[in-house]
């Protein structure tokens, strides 16, 4: 049996929280530019959600069950985008909110106005909800090989 698990992401990094709980108060961001307040609950249920797995893992030792790390390898393409590609990292490729973030909620991606950037593959954010398939390709890399699965699927 195998089962994977995954984690959250670091969805104080994503476009459209930032646009919606922007604040002016620089100490609500981290060095990369995102909430930490939001990144905070994410690592906190991760935390515990791994716990978990860990616990399962010692129950049934005859079943392969993987915890996923969304977390970790998002947020490394945050801190460090062009090592994975990205030219824009906390930005949403597709939208028509302009801004920062390119992301306004009544102007989402699909909806009259919002248009794609010209190469969705150097955007880590497609619509500032969702990432671009590039990135779920390289997450989908990280755990089927490692080392963002523990453990890795094909391991």
């Amino acid at each position: 049996m195998y089962v994977v698990i995954p984690g959250v992401l670091p969805v104080g990094c994503f476009p459209i929280y930032l646009t919606l709980y922007q604040t002016s108060n620089a100490g609500d961001y981290d060095q990369y530019g995102c909430l930490k307040r939001f990144n905070a609950l994410s690592a906190r249920h991760n935390s515990l959600l791994q716990s978990k797995v860990t616990s399962l893992q010692g129950k049934y030792p005859y079943a392969k069950i993987m915890y996923a790390d969304f977390y970790s390898h998002v947020f490394d393409m945050v801190k460090s985008p062009a090592s994975y590609g990205f030219s824009t990292n906390l930005r949403a490729c597709c939208g028509a909110g302009g801004g920062k973030y390119n992301y306004q909620n009544g102007a989402r991606c699909g909806m009259s106005g919002a248009s794609a950037c010209g190469n969705p593959s150097s955007s880590l954010s497609w619509d500032g909800i969702h990432l671009t398939e590039a990135a779920y390709k390289k997450i989908a890399d990280g755990w089927v090989n490692g080392p963002y699965c523990h453990p890795a699927i094909l391991s």
